[in-house]
């Protein structure tokens, strides 16, 4: 069997992989289409320490169940599936509450020494295993789970109707947050990134108003747009400092800050601001099993279009070279997808 293998910093390469068998309340999936995070792509270079060679990424995919192991129910053969990737334990308080996504005993499909998607097929438990909706294709199947990562971004900033919001960061993420925050129908939603590219996407899936602050100051268009004081919510997508600040200074007094980016894991900031202001800083990390599954819905029941995000597809055998063009700057690319069946 075929598997893209990471064997350490900047060194990946197609070798053969043992084909696991499932055991006791597992399915095998067989993949079709990967999407190639961010997250994989600071562990391709080694920065973060959380991809543990020779090992197997990949946690954004969509495939079919080739084999069922035992105590397995409600699961059919060549079902079209994605995979919700957190393998909590299910017994600490977290998983009791429901908050499996900061379950301190969680593993993450892809991450760490927990091989993921990139082979052409993996064992992962039964109840990880979501069922995709006629509607929902191979491609899109692959896009649950940023779009649940943006999701749950959102939800945390409940209600957003009728307020005005900014999210600083056009690349999956933030085209996602756009997405679920025009689905919950937020007044005007302004987009920022140094990208034109990805702005001008942002504006075909909905967005209000973009900026571009390599070419233009964002207080002075917002003055100029009469929304300077008026922004009630900010989303920070990137996860470095310079997008930080931008969800502070941009924020009216009392406002609400939702960090999602997770790329620095130090940033500096105005405290001071934050303090007089009286702002909110809300973190939000991946999703719960419920977010997940909840996305699915909400994709399949509004068929949401997704248009452009997906910037990409390529081979297993083109997938490193993709890995070195992404490390060095992703661009105008947004979303990149491996075809692990060709």
């Amino acid at each position: 069997m075929r598997a893209l293998v990471y064997q350490g910093p900047k060194m990946m390469s197609v070798e053969n992989w043992p084909l696991s068998i499932p055991g006791p309340g597992e399915v095998r999936i067989k993949t079709k289409f990967v999407g190639i995070c961010g997250s994989d792509i600071h562990g391709y270079l080694g920065t973060t320490g959380r991809r543990i060679a020779p090992m197997v990424m990949g946690h954004e995919l969509s495939g079919t169940v080739s084999s069922i192991g035992k105590e397995v129910k409600g699961i059919k053969l060549n079902e079209r599936v994605t995979v919700q990737p957190i393998i909590n334990c299910g017994y600490c308080n977290y998983c009791k509450e429901g908050a499996i996504n900061i379950c301190p005993n969680r593993e993450f499909l892809g991450v760490m020494q927990k091989n993921g998607a990139l082979q052409e097929e993996f064992c992962v438990p039964a109840k990880n295993i979501c069922v995709l909706p006629d509607n929902i294709g191979f491609e899109v199947g692959a896009l649950i789970e940023p779009f649940a990562v943006a999701y749950r971004a959102v939800k945390q900033a409940h209600p957003v109707k009728n307020k005005t919001i900014m999210v600083c960061g056009s690349g999956t993420i933030g085209l996602m947050v756009l997405k679920v925050l025009k689905l919950h129908k937020a007044a005007k939603v302004i987009m920022i990134d140094l990208s034109d590219e990805r702005l001008t996407l942002a504006m075909q899936h909905g967005a209000d108003l973009s900026i571009n602050p390599m070419k233009e100051s964002i207080d002075e268009r917002l003055e100029a747009e009469g929304i300077r004081q008026s922004i009630n919510i900010t989303f920070e997508a990137v996860g470095v400092t310079a997008t930080v600040h931008q969800t502070i200074q941009y924020v009216k007094n009392k406002g609400l800050i939702v960090w999602v980016g997770n790329s620095d894991p130090m940033i500096s900031l105005n405290m001071q601001q934050v303090v007089t202001r009286e702002l909110h800083i809300q973190g939000t990390y991946v999703y719960t099993d419920e977010d997940f599954r909840d996305s699915i819905k909400l994709i399949s029941e509004n068929n949401i279009d997704f248009t452009g995000i997906i910037s990409k597809k390529v081979g297993l055998f083109e997938a490193a070279a993709i890995f070195d063009v992404l490390s060095m700057g992703a661009g105008s690319l947004i979303k990149v997808l491996v075809d692990v069946s060709r």
